[in-house]
């Protein structure tokens, strides 16, 4: 029963990461970031989760969030990336993103 609440919990996480927001900017090094904050559909944000970023099938960074639920992963070439968000072993969201070259944009992911 305990298991059933915690996966109908998580599933609804996943739903409400409708408020999921990622922060791109271009570093003048020559490197991209991925910065922003996961948090629920209430606004409520989502502590101790892991943000992974991959390129290819190869893990380029993670991140887990803080208390206010913001995470940064940097250092990342422009290009496509995988963005996945866990809890332990499961995972709560999944999606894409194109990494621009000297441009800043904020990407909601629903």
């Amino acid at each position: 029963m305990k298991n059933r609440a915690f996966l109908t919990t998580v599933f609804g996480v996943g739903l409400l990461l409708f408020a999921l927001s990622i922060s791109l900017s271009a570093r003048a090094a020559g490197g991209s970031d991925i910065r922003g904050v996961v948090s629920q559909q209430s606004g409520q944000p989502l502590r101790s989760v892991w943000v992974i970023v991959s390129q290819n099938g190869s893990e380029r960074g993670r991140s887990l969030t803080g208390d206010d639920g913001r995470y940064y992963i940097g250092d990342l070439d422009q290009g496509g990336y995988e963005i996945v968000v866990k809890s332990g072993d499961r995972e709560i969201f999944r999606g894409s993103v194109n990494l621009p070259a000297n441009q800043r944009y904020d990407i909601p992911v629903r």
